[in-house]
């Protein structure tokens, strides 16, 4: 395997013609993904090897080479493993776009199965996915999709090199691929939720066919630990640590994962302060952070919510979305705050995790964008209007837009309909009326 990534190296700065397949693993950049990326590129590599007219493989990680630094669990898996950091391949050190502009790439995504809104034009690159996730992309012939509700996505790529390259599985490779199931299953202890048998049946497929691999509960001990020692990191790093973005139109949301209490979170000098400049400083519109601790008597997760927005209309909708879930439900109940722009919550569901609330964000941006953009309020005009809310209501909360089935005709996101508008409809449905109200003026 280290063979094959030194020479994936050398790929980079190739400029023939031959066609490059890229693994591309989420922008999380998590364990799972990094690993996942790493063997599936290898199962590629051997298994094609021998024919001349394949493409190149290149695993190639999602996120600048600067922030590799701050996984400290990947980079103890890979130590332990005999992977030379410096010989990975990460998001800024090749030029996807212009590969695909020469036509000479093909994409392989692996845990995640749609590209986010800042690679939409590559889509058509794509050639496979392999995921875990709930599937948010249309299927057809020309992109198969393996996607099974595991729990991670190592437990599918595993699967795929045992079915179909047995003979390339070794120790060093073992050693990952079983590291992230561990991590992922949470040592396959109850508190993880249900542990599907395939995930089970991987671990054990792998500790039987190599009896040397580390400890179950010594190798998930060491890297639970490196992954929630977060000492010395700044607020922007904690967040950048395993974040992902979802996005509508113009709108865009970081969900990031911050393996601390929501107390510790919380108390973190000038935070919201911090929230604001990161948004600045990556072009968000809010931040959603799902901490996560661990009770120290039962060893239980417990999870926390905050929402940042600087914008009071933004910090509702996600709140809103979040409360209102059932798929599933998150069971929020309101947390202490010292901010007035971050909302915070316990999270009474402690099996939701991070990937159930994207498809629920995802699908909000999207709908409340094209809501508006349908009201005639799109582009630099809604964010102009966004931006005055906070001004314009005078501190006040602001109350949220109506559903598209409102009693009051119109728009969701106009606020000109009145209360004799509202009492007309009343009155209308009383007497089985079945003329439309017209709005107030």
């Amino acid at each position: 395997l280290q063979g094959q990534i030194r020479v994936c190296r050398h790929i980079v700065g190739f400029h023939g013609n031959r066609r490059v397949h890229i693994i591309l693993g989420s922008e999380s950049c998590d364990l799972d993904s990094v690993v996942s990326s790493l063997a599936m590129a290898y199962f590629l590599f051997r298994v094609r090897r021998l024919d001349p007219s394949c493409s190149l493989v290149l695993p190639v990680l999602n996120i600048p080479r600067s922030q590799f630094h701050l996984r400290a669990d990947v980079l103890l898996l890979l130590r332990e493993a005999s992977i030379a950091t410096e010989t990975l391949v990460f998001r800024d050190e090749v030029d996807l776009a212009h590969l695909h502009g020469n036509r000479r790439l093909a994409l392989t995504l692996v845990d995640h199965n749609i590209l986010p809104s800042t690679d939409r034009d590559l889509e058509g690159a794509v050639v496979e996915v392999i995921d875990h996730h709930q599937l948010q992309r249309t299927t057809s012939f020309a992109c198969p999709v393996t996607m099974e509700m595991v729990l991670s996505c190592a437990t599918l790529v595993t699967e795929r090199i045992l079915s179909r390259a047995p003979e390339i599985l070794d120790q060093q490779l073992a050693l990952l691929l079983y590291g992230v199931m561990v991590v992922d299953c949470m040592n396959l202890s109850p508190v993880a939720g249900k542990v599907m048998v395939k995930d089970r049946k991987m671990v054990h497929l792998l500790q039987t066919q190599f009896p040397d691999l580390p400890q179950r509960d010594a190798l998930h001990t060491a890297l639970h630990t490196a992954k929630f020692d977060l000492s010395g990191f700044t607020t922007e790093q904690i967040l950048l640590n395993n974040m992902k973005t979802v996005a509508g139109g113009n709108l865009k949301v970081a969900v990031s994962i911050v393996y601390m209490s929501l107390d510790s979170f919380l108390q973190r000098k000038n935070l919201q302060q911090e929230l604001c400049h990161f948004c600045k400083s990556h072009h968000l519109d809010a931040v959603v952070a799902m901490t996560i601790s661990f009770n120290e008597q039962s060893d239980e997760p417990v999870r926390h919510v905050a929402i940042y927005g600087s914008n009071l209309l933004y910090r509702q909708e996600i709140n809103h979305a979040l409360l209102d879930t059932r798929s599933p439900a998150l069971c929020l109940s309101p947390a202490s705050s010292p901010y007035k722009d971050v909302l915070a919550y316990h999270q009474g569901n402690t099996l939701a995790s991070r990937r159930k609330v994207l498809p629920v964000l995802t699908h909000l941006l999207s709908d409340w964008w094209n809501r508006a953009v349908h009201c005639g309020a799109g582009g630099e005009e809604l964010e102009d209007q966004l931006d005055q809310s906070d001004e314009d209501y005078g501190g006040r909360m602001m109350p949220p837009p109506p559903p598209m089935n409102s009693l009051v005709d119109g728009c969701p996101l106009d606020g000109s309909f009145n209360q004799e508008a509202l009492l007309e409809k009343f009155s209308r449905m009383g007497g089985g009326e079945e003329e439309q109200v017209g709005r107030g003026n």
